[in-house]
């Protein structure tokens, strides 16, 4: 085939690519074989026939995947990118060649694409019906209930669903002011929790993200060689991944302008899919994107990301804000409720013995505890060894029963000592008025411990 012929007969920018196939079912070098004169205009006067695309451009795991699939798998693809590298969106298609221009290890495809320098929605819109109908359910269930939390753990769910994956969470990340916090999240397992997986959302983790997102538009992984290509640019988050028992992965950044505030997380997706689930999940973050943007980001992004990084529990800012939407009646902890207040025991003996770490390990186990038993409520850490829970909808026999059962396992001798206050109440309005008495009352069986056990530092 005369692949000079072919190119120059295309009116927009295009070209013959060929992707080396390898022993491993993966490729090797991706070269651009052959170009016509309008691709060689964009691309400048370093391009020459035959050369290892990356010599050109930056290199795009992406990318490369389409190229894979369409010049070795015979896919016919269509992808309206944003290319960050680049700094423009770009419209390309990639149409695979009859095996008869093949070698045995060298497969070709054409390429032709053109340039927008912002995103045009006629080319975002030209999707294929599956996912046209997925992204209309989406907007319409993004504006189907009044609340704003609903409406994402209803969106998120079908995502999950959609993509077949063990989790689809979003996070919102603002690196500026060093706080993250999952905004909602959704298990194949409904047993499972984000909690289950603090370990490996750490700072160091989370906020690498936006730097290796800087050079694509989304961070894709389908099997154990994407992996080892991650962890050449982000060993310590691909480290996390293997911890958290990931083996796929889609992580699309949620934007304002050029500023990242959060990202779409699909784990352990159904990589048969991969091409038409990358479209539609694309396509959905951007919409999600507007939608976070215009939900007065900052001031949710507030209550949602204050959470005390060394136990992920929420802090106290948090439980102010809490409290706030309670008594101003935008999110009401439901009545009948319970309040506890733990305080730890022996915090100060223990760090004068064994160290801050070890004073920080205690508070870890402590809101461990109250994991184990709360699990399903509001934790938070109201101070430096205090802690508060919200316990609503809860009848008062259960309650006592709950509170029964942490006394029982953090009494004197136990890993975790905890002086605890409770109250309860069928009454909407008695939050405040609860969490005093709570209070009131920790404080008294907190005295009541060091009187009785005077072998414990208190001071």
């Amino acid at each position: 085939m005369d692949f000079q012929a072919l190119v120059d007969s295309c009116e927009m920018a295009a070209a013959v690519l060929s992707v080396q196939k390898t022993d491993d079912g993966h490729y090797g070098d991706i070269r651009i074989v052959r170009a016509n004169e309008m691709y060689k205009k964009i691309m400048g006067p370093n391009y020459r026939d035959n050369m290892i695309y990356s010599d050109l451009i930056p290199k795009e795991p992406n990318f490369e995947d389409f190229c894979y699939r369409c010049a070795v798998l015979k896919q016919h693809l269509h992808a309206y990118i944003d290319t960050k590298s680049m700094g423009v969106w770009i419209d390309g298609t990639y149409i695979p060649l009859s095996s008869n221009v093949d070698y045995d290890d060298i497969c070709h495809f054409l390429f032709f694409f053109e340039f927008n320098q912002s995103p045009e929605s006629q080319k975002m819109s030209d999707i294929s019906a599956e996912t046209a109908s997925f992204v209309i359910k989406t907007c319409i269930n993004l504006r189907g209930t009044e609340s704003f939390y609903d409406s994402m753990k209803v969106v998120i769910s079908d995502i999950q669903k959609q993509t077949e994956s063990f989790c689809s969470s979003i996070i919102m990340v603002d690196k500026e002011r060093e706080k993250y916090a999952t905004l909602c999240a959704k298990f194949s397992d409904d047993k499972i929790t984000m909690d289950d997986f603090a370990p490996y959302l750490t700072p160091d983790v989370v906020f690498s993200w936006e730097e290796t997102l800087k050079m694509r538009d989304i961070v894709i992984i389908k099997d154990e060689y994407d992996m080892a290509e991650l962890e050449k640019q982000n060993p310590v988050w691909v480290k996390s991944l293997r911890g958290a028992g990931v083996k796929s992965l889609l992580l699309v950044p949620l934007s304002q302008g050029k500023k990242m505030f959060g990202v779409l997380f699909v784990s352990n997706f159904n990589v048969e899919r991969l091409v038409e689930i990358k479209e539609f999940i694309e396509l959905t973050a951007f919409f999600l994107s507007s939608e976070i943007a215009n939900n007065d980001l900052m001031e949710r992004l507030e209550f949602m990301s204050n959470v005390d990084f060394l136990t992920n529990v929420k802090n106290r800012n948090s439980m102010n804000a809490r409290v706030d939407f309670h008594v101003s009646g935008k999110r009401l902890v439901l009545a009948p409720f319970g309040v506890i207040f733990a305080d730890l025991n022996g915090l100060k003996q223990q760090n004068d013995s064994g160290g801050h770490e070890a004073g920080d390990n205690l508070l870890k186990n402590a809101a461990l505890l109250l994991k184990k038993h709360f699990e399903d409520n509001e934790i938070y850490r109201s101070g430096g060894d205090e802690f508060v829970v919200i316990v609503p909808n809860c009848k008062k026999a259960k309650f006592e029963e709950k509170v029964a059962a942490l006394r029982a396992e953090s009494g004197y001798g136990a890993e975790v000592s905890l002086a605890i206050g409770a109250d309860w109440s069928d009454k909407s309005d008695d939050l405040r008025l609860c969490m005093h008495n709570a209070d009131e009352a920790m404080y008294a069986d907190k005295n009541k411990f060091y009187n009785d056990h005077p072998d414990m530092a208190r001071k």
